[in-house]
């Protein structure tokens, strides 16, 4: 059973807070009202709640539980809306304009929970000792700096040229941040989970939902070798990716599960690295609406999707169910009445994914080693290729990143890996340009004055 939740607000950010109950439970929520922040950051207790609101802010339907799967999904051309729309329909066209309301939520979300992290980042080290441990102090900062570099790279990857702030924005605060190059973001993410890893212990000090809905030192690893393969498409170092995924996946805290479908019919399972935790109170917005029953609102695009599976797959029947009317579902979204789902934000399939491109990149070949690491997942889903099967480099990274795209299926990131190659000029016919790939800047936030400028090609 999923824990509980009780929430707060701070009033300088638009982002709930969820307060720890005396019995330790994860994201419990009874409403506590506003406070200020000198009056917030007062004790460890209330310090632990305003990183718990980090989190509890990924949850909503711009953000997280909705909006950064969906968007991406549909530049993926994976699903549809029930009704025609033109800013769903833009998306999958990839014609999206700078007045797409998705886009545009989705930035505020995201800034929200970075302007939550960046006041715990700023607050927690400045409290008194008779408050809190230093020790406590660096576990609670080391979370904030992964909620943070996690949102960063979402927004990196889909809008590329973005403002940077790294300091809590107070009432009264000049809100013009200058767009910084990709490259001096990607630094700070690095930067940002490099300071998480050395910070967070290794044993996971959280049980339960906690170990898994919490930022941990093996999570900031995976994410940070997630992050070092989409960098290294500029910089071309792939052994920080190489070497990083192959060590979290022999560090004894993970394994694939036999049975594929229990990622998400069991959740927070041996596999999961990172899960967002929703419950029967805090709900999934994107689950509630994505299943064969009368709220739908989102389905799998069509049988398109399912022909991207061979018939043996053993992943096909259980990510894309047919049902009524003959209508596609995304079966990743089974715990729906109430809307419980998890939503899986780093799993340790994908960690094998990512070790198998960077360490044949490394290698200059389909190493023996890259190969094992492909295989891992095609074993599972009873697909399992011929190492000379692949002919060539080429052919085996562009294998690893259709067997990415079968894997992680509705989980939001085939159109981010499908662009980090430029695969993605390749698979969609109507990706004319490649300065479609990224998502234009949205037009409100330009309004604001801040000297934003508009990406390329919008």
């Amino acid at each position: 059973m999923k824990m509980k939740n009780r929430i707060l607000s701070i009033c300088f950010v638009a982002v709930t807070a969820i307060s720890m109950s005396s019995c330790n439970k994860f994201l419990d929520k009874d409403p506590l009202g506003q406070i200020t922040e000198d009056e917030y950051f007062n004790s460890e207790t209330n310090a632990n709640a305003a990183v718990i609101g980090a989190y509890r802010s990924m949850m909503n339907s711009y953000s997280w539980g909705q909006s950064t799967l969906i968007v991406p999904e549909f530049s993926a051309v994976h699903v549809r809306h029930s009704a025609v729309y033109p800013e769903y329909e833009t998306i999958a066209a990839h014609e999206i304009q700078a007045i797409n309301p998705w886009t545009a939520n989705m930035w505020q979300a995201l800034y929200a929970t970075i302007n939550a992290a960046n006041n715990v980042i700023e607050e927690v080290p400045n409290m008194d000792a008779s408050m809190i441990s230093d020790e406590k102090k660096k576990v609670l900062v080391g979370e904030a700096k992964f909620i943070r570099a996690l949102n960063y790279f979402f927004l990196v990857r889909a809008f590329e040229r973005i403002p940077l702030k790294l300091t809590a924005t107070k009432e009264g605060d000049d809100l013009n941040t200058p767009q910084a190059k990709k490259e001096d973001t990607y630094t700070q993410i690095v930067k940002d989970l490099t300071d998480a890893i050395a910070a967070l212990p290794k044993e996971n000090p959280y049980s339960g939902d906690e170990s898994r809905g919490r930022a941990s030192h093996w999570g900031a690893k995976a994410l940070l070798a997630k992050v070092y393969l989409y960098q290294a498409s500029f910089t071309n170092d792939y052994k920080k990716a190489a070497d990083l995924s192959n060590e979290v996946i022999n560090s004894g805290g993970f394994s694939l599960v036999s049975d594929y479908s229990t990622i998400w019919t069991t959740q927070n399972t041996n596999e999961a690295i990172f899960e967002l935790q929703f419950d029967d109170q805090a709900t999934n917005p994107l689950a509630s609406v994505a299943n064969d029953n009368a709220s739908v609102l989102f389905f799998a695009k069509d049988s398109t999707v399912l022909d991207l599976y061979e018939e043996a797959d053993k992943r096909k029947d259980f990510s894309i169910k047919k049902g009524s009317n003959n209508n596609y579902f995304m079966g990743k979204f089974p715990n729906f009445s109430p809307a419980s789902q998890n939503v899986t934000v780093i799993r340790l399939a994908e960690l094998y994914l990512i070790h198998a491109e960077a360490k044949a990149r490394v290698d200059n070949s389909v190493s023996q080693a890259a190969y094992n690491s492909l295989k891992m997942v095609q074993d599972r889903a009873g697909v399992t290729k011929p190492i000379g099967s692949f002919g060539n480099l080429a052919n085996f990274i562009t294998a690893v990143q259709e067997e990415k795209e079968r894997e992680l299926m509705f989980e939001g990131e085939t159109w981010f890996d499908f662009v980090r190659t430029k695969l993605a000029l390749k698979k969609y016919k109507s990706l004319s340009k490649a300065e479609y790939m990224i998502y234009p800047i949205p037009t409100a936030q330009i309004s604001l004055g801040g000297g934003l400028t508009q990406n390329p090609g919008y």
